[in-house]
C-alpha cells in the first residue's frame, strides 16, 4: 500500500478546537466543525475556508 492509499487519521471537534492557534481560530472551528463526528486536517480545512468564503449579508 503506498502512502497515497494510506487511510488518512480523523480527530474530533475538540482535538481540532484545542490544537487551533488562537482564539478566532478556535471559535471557527467550533462554528463549522459538528459534535460527535471526526474529521481529517484536510476535511476540517476545507470546511472553514468554505466557511471564510461565504458572503456576508448585510
Amino acid at each position: 500500500m503506498t502512502t497515497r492509499e494510506t487511510k488518512q487519521q480523523k480527530f474530533g471537534k475538540e482535538a481540532f478546537v484545542n490544537a487551533a492557534e488562537n482564539n478566532k481560530d478556535q471559535f471557527i472551528l467550533q462554528v463549522v466543525l459538528e459534535d460527535g463526528k471526526s474529521y481529517t486536517r484536510e476535511e476540517a480545512a476545507k470546511l472553514v475556508k468554505a466557511w471564510k468564503d461565504k458572503e456576508v449579508k448585510q
